[in-house]
């Protein structure tokens, strides 16, 4: 690929990563996280009973108008939230109530089109798109994978398949960074941090996709593409604590800078 190929596909990446921010059910619109507590949890449209088998029960009180996947809910209705799966997703009055899993964690997402932080977003600010930041990294996978846990704000989550970890240098410093593995689309996903960590990028640290390495063990590591959690632009997400593995000594000058909100 060559640097206008490069920069032509880098911006395409942001305007559509700026598209989804942007939209109607987008990180931005969520204006509240719900942590499921055993039992009754009440709701504007009725409650949320959590049991211990990990279903989660909707009741919906006379005369409240709730869909799922827009069928509507008349009385009862039992979710059963599976870490790493969609979501279940409920909608009142507007505003959507996404019932989902992390690890022994049970908790509901309520997103609004109309947030304050959607009205006022102006856009992602970026360090320039630069080439130098396309690395070309040697994979070395893991016989057999191993699993970890991504520790979360609110405890970890369930296990995740880490395929291997990327060998690369910057500079004259050898780095590594360890993905766990996505499968839907598959895919290699690393959670970092570096010298910008706090200083010009997200306290929370970056995310990263790359596609999985084919039979010739590499890996393009493109932090042009590098991007924010969901908890740098609202409180109300789960914000990621980057593996030691991957807090490396460097700056990396490429990708989405911090934002911040009033």
């Amino acid at each position: 690929m060559d640097s206008t190929q490069h920069e032509k596909a880098v911006q395409s990446w942001r305007q559509a990563r700026e598209a989804r921010l942007r939209s109607s059910d987008g990180w931005l619109t969520l204006v509240d996280r719900i942590l499921l507590d055993q039992g009754e949890n009440p709701l504007p449209f009725g409650a949320l009973t959590l049991d211990a088998d990990g279903v989660v029960e909707v009741r919906v009180q006379p005369g409240q108008a709730v869909t799922s996947d827009d069928r509507p809910i008349t009385t009862i209705q039992a979710l059963r939230p599976q870490e790493g799966a969609r979501s279940a997703l409920l909608a009142h009055a507007g505003r959507t109530y996404e019932v989902y899993r992390r690890g022994d964690v049970f908790a509901v997402r309520v997103k609004d089109p109309e947030s304050p932080a959607l009205r006022a977003f102006t856009g992602l600010s970026c360090y320039p798109i630069d080439p130098a930041w396309r690395i070309e990294a040697r994979f070395e996978r893991y016989q057999p994978p191993r699993t970890t846990v991504h520790q979360l704000d609110v405890g970890p989550s369930g296990p995740r398949q880490v395929p291997g970890i990327a060998h690369f240098a910057v500079g004259e410093r050898a780095l590594v960074l360890e993905p766990v593995l996505e499968e839907q689309p598959p895919r290699l996903f690393f959670v970092f941090t570096d010298q910008t960590t706090h200083h010009g990028t997200s306290p929370a640290g970056r995310f990263l996709y790359a596609d999985v390495p084919g039979s010739d063990d590499t890996v393009i590591l493109d932090f042009n593409l590098a991007f924010n959690p969901p908890c740098a632009f609202t409180a109300f997400s789960t914000c990621p604590i980057p593996p030691a593995s991957n807090r490396m000594p460097v700056a990396v000058t490429a990708g989405e800078k911090d934002y911040s909100i009033e």
